[in-house]
């Protein structure tokens, strides 16, 4: 940030003074460096020593053991080429080995700070991967030969595609055929009614599909980030069927896609005429005293502050059992977003918020793409580009390009409440409502759901929400990422999860003593919620009451509105 409280707009991130910090930390102990570079040269002249005697591509598979290996999940190279030809191979081992030696060297730097370290590191890795050389076509074994299979037609549809892109998609290569679904017909699956709505969500309760359902509901919060339907995709991979299915009366927030006439919503506005309301109307709805709920990564934050909103207020029997998938409550170690948290950053967020009113939601697209640069930019760009593909039709990504916009007040207390300053941690540091809040007041029992691949929510930072509380929680851990991994229906037989008897205060002990488990944690977290829904009752052939009528059939309105 500049002195005068200005941001620099040609590097918000502060990257230049960052770099340089480590360059000159790096040159300050010049005998490392050169033994590092000297290990590298002559690990380059061994991979080619190997290769030029492994001879032609004709002549088969190395023989010798790599000197590097991709990283578990790297699909750059899955093209047979990489590993049996002998200069394909030393190809991707000289750039694996440099893309190594690069991170290491600012990993060692001495005397530079963890978050500087981690910025630069994240950035020099955005580097490398645009270096791949599976991004050039002449590198690229599919795509020589997709360009002789065709006759070049590849190249030709990739400049259509590009134009296309141009004109349609804000010069970004397209993650998705958007014509190949439609939210509210073959997304948005289940069946239901809005019934509640107010300028900020909608709030649908979805028809029974059980003969016989619990008296206490159950309410989902999910984040505002995206929009609600990632929970309701399609029959096969539907947690809101799953849930319906397993006899819970549900409802779930619909928010709205805010414009610049929200500019001034706050995390209270969320907070107050969001989740509590819903919480609210579902009892009423249902006549039940209190509500299971559940909480999506912000939203779960937000579900945080409103069990110690409630606890302040002699109101905590509102809510019984609290389910949290994905949430960061601690945010001292964020992952890679930590490396967009600079005061400079952040002011330049800010600034672009006063013009407009709110974040656009490509700017946010633009940071989750950069968190996984080679299967969101990089791949699709090659298949896009180079091998001339379409883009597919694939209901998550649809959704991932759904996205929505943020209020400019909401977002900067977001940003530096939580992210900068990791407040709601501190007993009484944060105010909801006017009222001040403190986590360790929270007695509910809870079900904390993190995973093992999470860039967005890192699962040791969410297990740290075992020490928070008051009341007793149950911490799982799925395989894969912040979505993948808890949209995991046990109907694809995938993945795995992890249990443990106990939460001892170290994250690395607990997973020491975890227990893994085939499939989906769901049925595991099916039983644990109907523990606590109460007594079952036969279901109710209709939603909504005679005060909270149903609007308008699930998906609602709000959810529509793109950005």
């Amino acid at each position: 940030m500049n002195t005068d409280g200005s941001s620099n707009s040609l590097d918000p991130l502060g990257i230049g003074p960052a770099a340089l910090e480590v360059a000159k930390a790096i040159g300050g102990d010049p005998q490392a460096f050169i033994a590092a570079q000297s290990k590298l040269a002559q690990t380059w002249s061994e991979i080619a020593t190997r290769a030029l005697a492994e001879g032609t591509p004709a002549q088969g598979t190395p023989t010798a053991p790599p000197l590097i290996e991709p990283a578990s999940g790297d699909s750059r190279w899955k093209h047979p080429a990489w590993t049996q030809n002998p200069m394909l191979d030393a190809l991707k081992q000289g750039y694996l080995l440099a893309s190594q030696s690069m991170l290491d060297s600012i990993e060692m730097a001495p005397g530079v700070d963890a978050d500087t370290k981690r910025r630069v590191r994240f950035f020099a890795k955005q580097f490398c991967d645009a270096m791949s050389p599976t991004n050039f076509a002449l590198l690229n074994p599919a795509v020589m030969e997709e360009t002789i299979r065709s006759g070049g037609e590849n190249l030709q549809r990739g400049i259509q595609n590009i134009v296309e892109d141009a004109r349609e998609n804000e010069g970004r290569p397209a993650l998705v055929d958007r014509s190949a679904f439609t939210v509210g017909v073959n997304l948005a699956y289940s069946r239901g009614q809005v019934v509640f709505r107010d300028d900020l969500m909608e709030l649908i309760q979805y028809d029974a599909t059980t003969e016989r359902v619990y008296e206490r509901p159950l309410v989902i919060i999910p984040p505002w980030i995206n929009k609600y339907y990632i929970l309701d995709l399609q029959a096969t991979n539907s947690f809101v069927k799953f849930a319906t299915d397993s006899g819970f009366t549900t409802f779930v927030v619909s928010w709205r896609n805010p414009d610049e006439r929200f500019a001034e919503m706050t995390m209270d506005d969320y907070l107050d005429t969001g989740a509590l309301a819903a919480v609210r109307i579902a009892a009423a709805i249902t006549g039940s005293p209190s509500v299971n709920l559940i909480g999506y990564c912000i939203g779960g934050t937000l579900v945080s502050m409103l069990l110690a909103y409630l606890a302040r207020t002699g109101e905590s029997s509102l809510i019984n059992a609290v389910t949290f998938f994905a949430a960061l409550l601690d945010f001292s170690d964020a992952g890679d977003l930590r490396v967009f948290i600079t005061e400079e950053s952040i002011a330049e967020i800010e600034q672009t918020m006063e013009k407009r009113g709110y974040l656009d939601a490509s700017e946010m697209a633009k940071t989750f793409n950069l968190l996984r640069a080679n299967d969101l930019i990089w791949n699709v760009a090659v298949n896009r580009y180079l091998l001339g593909k379409d883009a597919p039709a694939f209901d998550l990504l649809y959704w991932n390009d759904d996205a929505t916009r943020l209020p400019k007040a909401m977002h900067s207390f977001y940003l530096r409440t939580m992210y900068q300053r990791n407040l709601v941690i501190v007993p009484d540091a944060v105010k909801v409502l006017g009222v001040p809040i403190d986590l360790g007041r929270v007695r509910n029992d809870t079900y904390c759901v993190a995973t093992a691949e999470d860039h967005i929510a890192p699962w040791r930072s969410v297990y740290r929400m075992t020490q928070l509380f008051a009341g007793k929680t149950e911490f799982r851990l799925g395989h894969s990422g912040h979505i993948a991994g808890i949209i995991n229906p046990p109907i694809s037989g995938k993945g795995a999860w992890w249990s443990a008897p106990s939460n001892p205060p170290d994250a690395e002990a607990w997973k020491a003593a975890a227990v893994k488990h085939p499939g989906s944690w769901w049925t595991d977290w099916k039983q644990w919620l109907a523990e606590r829904s109460g007594i079952e009752k036969a279901a109710p052939t209709n939603v909504g009451s005679d005060a909270y009528p149903p609007i308008v059939p699930a998906p609602g309105t709000y959810v529509l509105e793109r950005s």
